[in-house]
């Protein structure tokens, strides 16, 4: 594979450059092997000679899980990738919800074109609004960028590690979903973090592409995370020698709660890895630092939750209201959070900041494994909120806590520093795409971020679109706790510093419509705290024509109501 020093050094000697289908693309070195450091120092214009190898850098993206972005600061290794690369402060996820933010990464579609709406299928089975089986529905698998990159035009060899779509059963014997070439995907038991199963494509004697079961146990070395890296970093050493530029993801299950039964006795709701749980007897007096367990630069005792902006905070100015600007019913709870309430919190937020260490090992491995033509991506499939605004552990709303999620790219080319337009995570298949050469899909709801790598002052979106559709109660949705079965189906738009959300309160009938309207979001410290919807406010009124004109948006289309 052709380096970024290489490259650069072909281009000052004129002998190669490099074309892609919309954007020359950058590299990260200058031609005297200097690197950028405020602006990018080269690019790749010219076109490529006969005969000539295209420059394909590649993707390494992990994406969390439930990983709200206050924990970013407890991870070392994640703020080294930060320091690298791109740091974009206003990115959006399109929907508070595993498994309906997942399909919307992977195909770069809104959940209404994805058809992908909830974790679990629903009451029709001939009709599944969530899960694997509306996945299979709607055709998804051949929608992927996996799938575009794999092809022969573009050429990358393509692996999976982790959770793929919920519910998807890895049945052993079945051909693995098409554009992966690698495919190690979490099935059996995935948020225990134990005593969970995988699978793996091997080759029939047909020669055939066929899935086939591993089971883990409860050993501390089979702690899923941990797994994940080891196999994760083996295949990358492997990749790293071949010819074929390659992407790879990585998709681990922490931060998630465990969901159910604990795998191994005395397993707290979020389960750590055992190395990073507080320390007893001994262990403790030699070592008082990890005596409360390894929170990164923090020590664990001091982490609370309870410190944080809208922790426990009245609700009572956010009430929703009618169209007409009548008050509304309120969901979800709006009582003050009592002293044992408030312990829960603070023991749950710092058993979820010991379970990033290991997720920040796994960064920390990539980074060290990977060479300097590799992109490296860090995300989250949502966020979190956990007792902020009095609600109870769990997801789905419209509110920063759940939709603001990290997005991190260091990688060649990209100028370091922070980016403050507002993206979502449906721009990362275009990315991709565009990064391996080829045409974006004209499925994909979203645009390519590479402008905005290489130059943090680009012109961009103005609104993100968030679409969340109330999941039905079962006891097979990870997800079905606190807030995430209490609030109603609704559509949302986000600027820089403002926040429209309909909620749908009557299952469609417009009079049941109830609105929260927020401002000033940028503010240091700003939270949604005070309802300012008025029906006769025209920013509100242009909003909510941006929101009527959303719900069927497709392709270029809804692209150009983000403007």
């Amino acid at each position: 594979m052709i380096t970024v020093a290489a490259s650069a050094a072909l281009v000052a000697a004129g002998v190669v450059g490099v074309t892609v289908a919309h954007d020359p693309l950058p590299v990260a070195a200058s031609a005297s092997g200097g690197t950028a450091a405020g602006t990018a120092a080269g690019s790749l214009d010219t076109a490529v000679a006969a005969g000539s190898a295209r420059y394909r850098p590649n993707v390494v993206t992990i994406v969390a899980d439930d990983l709200d972005s206050s924990l970013v600061k407890y991870m070392p290794n994640v703020k080294k990738l930060r320091a690298r690369g791109a740091d974009f402060k206003r990115h959006f996820v399109v929907d508070s919800l595993c498994c309906s933010s997942r399909a919307s990464f992977l195909t770069g579609m809104y959940p209404h074109n994805s058809k992908v709406y909830n974790n679990v299928p629903g009451y029709d089975p001939a009709n599944p609004v969530g899960g694997y089986a509306a996945w299979v529905k709607a055709k998804n698998d051949t929608k992927t960028f996996a799938y575009e990159i794999n092809r022969p035009k573009a050429g990358y060899r393509t692996g999976f590690f982790g959770k793929y779509i919920n519910r998807y059963p890895g049945t052993p014997g079945t051909a693995p979903p098409p554009g992966w070439d690698a495919f190690h995907a979490l099935t059996r038991n995935l948020y225990a973090m134990w005593d969970y199963s995988m699978t793996s494509v091997v080759r029939s004697s047909s020669g055939a592409r066929l899935l086939t079961d591993r089971r883990f146990g409860k050993k501390d070395s089979e702690y899923s995370t941990d797994v994940l890296r080891r196999m994760s970093v083996r295949h990358l050493k492997a990749v790293e020698r071949q010819s074929s530029p390659y992407f790879v993801e990585i998709a681990p299950t922490s931060v998630h709660h465990r969901n159910g039964a604990a795998a191994r006795k005395g397993d707290p709701h979020y389960p750590p890895a055992a190395r990073d749980r507080p320390l007893t007897g001994k262990k403790a007096k030699k070592n008082p630092r990890l005596r409360y367990g390894d929170c990164g630069p923090a020590r664990c005792e001091k982490v609370d939750v309870s410190k944080q902006v809208s922790f426990n905070a009245s609700r009572a100015g956010s009430r929703p209201r009618y169209g007409d600007g009548r008050p509304a019913p309120m969901f979800g709870q709006t009582k003050k959070l009592n002293r044992k309430q408030v312990k829960k919190m603070r023991a749950h937020y710092r058993n979820r900041v010991r379970m990033a260490q290991s997720l920040d090992d796994l960064v920390g491995a990539v980074m060290r494994t990977v060479g300097p033509d590799t992109y490296i991506v860090f995300t989250s499939d949502n966020g979190y909120h956990l007792g902020h605004r009095r609600l109870s552990p769990g997801k789905s709303s419209a509110y920063d806590t759940d939709i603001r999620v990290p997005l991190i790219i260091a990688g060649p080319g990209v100028v370091r520093g922070p980016r403050y337009q507002v993206v979502q995570s449906i721009d990362l298949a275009p990315t991709f795409e565009q990064i391996a050469g080829i045409k974006p899909s004209n499925d994909r709801d979203g645009r390519s971020l590479l402008p905005i790598l290489r130059n943090p002052r680009t012109s961009w979106s103005r609104f993100a679109f968030v679409e969340h559709t109330r999941p039905p109660k079962s006891r097979l949705d990870p997800d079905g706790e606190g807030l995430t079965t209490v609030i109603p189906s609704y559509v949302a738009v986000r600027s820089a510093d403002s926040l429209l959300v309909r909620y749908d309160t009557l299952d469609g009938d417009p009079a049941g419509y109830t609105y929260e309207y927020y401002r000033g979001l940028t503010r240091k410290g700003a939270w949604e705290q005070v309802n300012l919807f008025r029906p006769t406010d025209p920013v509100v009124q242009s909003l909510q024509s941006r929101l009527e004109a959303y719900e069927d948006c497709a392709g270029a289309a809804c692209v150009a109501l983000t403007r």
